[in-house]
């Protein structure tokens, strides 16, 4: 810490009394949920200036980290281009613009045509983030959508490129969008106002201008989502039981129903009910439809039907249920069939041609990687697409030392080709390793991390481990240019697969939810205490972090294990789970009983209660030194639930609780500012903290 005469702020108490279960709890800071309240806004001004002076003595350190993140933004290039129709569609920076201008031309060759200027939105310059950007096949039209704020409220517009002007535009919130074959018909998945789900799909005819509902769920667990296949000759629409809305997984839907792409003013048709109580992926290929299905046990196989009767009575297997290996994706090209398949941590793509025989495996050198399939618009929910009528299929590779690798496999003659690769200046891929270890749980299982450090590195040292741990939702090792700053002042990063999350299939997840939650907790205690046995890390230079759920993980692991952690820091944490599940107008909320359990119901209140963040908090259980942030436009975390964390842990310590860092972003959302300054401001800050407590601050 810096100057110990600070005194960190608290703002003032308002008890609340509630009994649940005949257990009675105390909630003092429930009225910093009322936005309008100017104490609220004031205390969280006052923790912003007092996380600036507390950490007023690393302000050489930080301005040395944001020089160094930097010098090392891509030297080159822009995101690769992707083929609609008869347009190339790309993205060029500008002289002086925050954000890269999106262009198109010809195929066969011709000029290019600006098509969205991104600069032009009012306010864009502050916040920035786009939703979609989806062209018609034929090239007419463009559907973008975008956030200025940071609240997830994506606007949708469609662009006349013939007229050059925007023709429609709906201010609710869309999420994902698909042009049906005619080239004029528009399907997209809108919100609830409350944002309990996005539970309907709409139909726009953006030649007339008319919109009207299609489908609307109404059982508030479940969720929509409209796609089409990869073919073009389907639309799909997916009944989910997730709260995943992630586009970079295929998930599977508890029910489905598919339209013939070029017939959308038809009528829908159920091809698989959820009464059959299995979570099915569906696609097209040929003449019959593709089914990804869990019947058979959690790692999925693949099965086939007739497009006339998909009917589980008609199913073939394609490829079987096999222990060990996860089929995560299905993805068709006219000729060939292609599988993401992941054996442990290790990606593998595995094509078939169209007679079911074998044909190219394709194997990653890195032991645990992100691997995608497809070119993305990079949008929140972009679709990454593939061309289907040729043999050559693009994906992308990113490792702790790899930056993203664009490459394209010729599957017909098994040959690859290195389409971009996005440098860093001054990196040098082989002054770090990259390596998978494993620790035993406390239960036997084996627990894998996937880990990164410099060659020279000695051991033990400092580690700053990542969890996340929920919904099923895995965490893969991507290359993050900043992180560079940790490696070379010696400390090493990782990624602990704490059951709860989804890197080892369902099974991985399912057994951390609910009344089994506390094994995402004590997995990670597993980890943190294996990695020192294993003469790795050393036992004061442990420092774990988490955002969102990931958040609440780490801060509900510190509090059962403070001893075994030099620092936390939790980025717009989960930090109230109880609260949250008992207020079900908050986002979200009533889904996620799913995983933490339904506090409405005695003994899984109990349980919850147990574990919970927030009513866990006491003077006599001193906690690690903490980083906490929130943003005050976030609408997945609301801003009140850290500050309430924060506010409490506070209340709670005679001196305040000096060493808990509290910063509040008054622009933005969820994950942080878009562009400019306050990119590298913000990861500058959180690792001269991270190396403060580690004692770390020279490269």
């Amino acid at each position: 810490m810096g100057d110990k005469r600070l005194q960190p702020p608290l703002p003032r108490a308002e008890r609340r009394i509630r009994v649940l279960h005949d257990d009675v709890t105390v909630d003092c800071y429930r009225w910093l949920r009322d936005r309008k309240n100017p104490d609220m806004r004031a205390y969280l001004e006052a923790e912003n200036s007092y996380a600036e002076q507390a950490t007023a003595h690393l302000t050489g350190l930080k301005a040395e980290l944001i020089a160094e993140i930097e010098r090392r933004q891509p030297s080159e290039g822009a995101p690769l281009p992707f083929e609609v129709g008869p347009f190339e569609y790309f993205q060029r920076h500008e002289r002086g613009m925050s954000h890269l201008v999106w262009w198109r031309r010809p195929v066969t060759g011709g000029s290019s045509e600006v098509v969205l200027d991104p600069n032009a939105f009012p306010g864009a310059e502050v916040f920035y983030s786009l939703g979609v950007f989806e062209p018609s096949d034929d090239g007419r039209y463009v559907a973008f959508s975008f956030d200025l704020i940071g609240d997830e409220r994506y606007e949708l517009r469609v662009r006349d490129m013939a007229a050059g002007r925007d023709i429609w535009r709906d201010s609710g919130r869309a999420r994902q969008v698909v042009w049906a074959a005619d080239n004029h018909t528009l399907f997209f998945t809108r919100e609830r106002t409350d944002r309990r789900h996005h539970d309907q799909i709409v139909r726009l005819d953006v030649e007339v201008g008319n919109s009207e509902v299609v489908f609307e769920e109404t059982n508030e667990r479940l969720a929509v989502l409209v796609r089409r296949s990869d073919s073009g000759a389907w639309l799909f629409l997916d009944v989910l039981t997730t709260c995943d809305y992630s586009t970079y997984v295929q998930k599977g839907a508890a029910e489905v129903w598919c339209l013939p792409a070029d017939e959308p003013g038809g009528k829908w048709r159920r091809i698989v009910r959820r009464e059959l109580g299995h979570e099915i992926y569906a696609e097209h290929w040929g003449d019959r439809f593709l089914f990804r299905v869990d019947d058979a046990g959690p790692n999925w196989r693949l099965v086939c039907a007739p497009i006339h009767d998909p009917s589980p009575s008609c199913w073939e297997e394609v490829v079987p249920h096999r222990d060990g290996v996860t089929l995560e994706e299905v993805h068709v090209l006219e000729r060939h069939l292609v599988l993401l398949e992941r054996e442990r941590l290790r990606p593998r793509l595995v094509s078939r041609n169209g007679s079911g025989g074998g044909g190219v495996t394709i194997v990653p050198d890195e032991p645990s990687c992100t691997l995608r399939v497809g070119l993305s618009a990079g949008g929140r929910y972009s679709v990454a697409r593939h061309p289907f009528r040729n043999s050559k299929l693009p994906y992308s590779v990113s490792s702790f030392v790899r930056p993203d690798t664009f490459i394209e496999h010729d599957l017909a003659d098994d040959r690859s080709a290195v389409l971009y690769q996005v440098r860093i200046p001054r990196h040098d891929a082989a002054q770090y390793v990259a390596t998978v270890v494993m620790v035993e749980a406390e239960d036997g299982v084996q627990v894998p991390i996937s880990l990164v450090a410099r060659r020279d590195r000695t051991s033990p040292g400092p580690v700053l481990l990542k969890v996340y741990g929920c919904y099923g939702i895995p965490s893969w090792p991507a290359f993050i240019a900043a992180r560079l700053s940790l490696l070379d002042r010696g400390v090493a990063f990782g990624i602990v697969h704490v059951r709860g999350g989804g890197e080892l299939g369902r099974p991985w997840y399912k057994a951390a939810t609910r009344d089994r939650k506390r094994i995402t907790h004590t997995d990670l205690i597993a980890a943190a205490e294996g990695l020192v046995e294993q003469g790795f890390a050393t036992r004061d230079g442990i420092v774990i972090e988490g955002q969102s759920a990931g958040g609440g993980v780490v801060l509900a692991t510190a509090a059962l294990r403070p001893d075994l952690f030099r620092a936390v820091v939790a980025k717009v944490p989960l930090a109230d789970i109880v609260d949250t599940e008992l207020d079900f107008t908050m986002p979200y909320a009533l889904n996620e009983t799913a995983e933490y359990g339904d506090p409405h119901i005695a003994h899984e209140y109990q349980y919850l209660r147990s574990y919970d963040p927030y009513y866990n908090l006491s003077a006599d259980r001193p906690l690690p030194p903490t980083y906490v942030d929130a943003a005050l436009d976030d609408r997945q975390v609301l801003y009140y639930q850290p500050a309430r964390y924060v506010a409490q842990r506070r209340s709670c310590a005679a001196d305040r609780d000096p060493e808990l860092v509290f910063r509040t972003r008054m622009v933005g959302g969820h994950t942080g500012a878009t562009h400019g300054p306050g990119v590298a401001e913000e990861a500058a800050f959180r690792m001269a903290w991270v190396l403060d407590q580690l004692r770390c601050s020279s490269s």
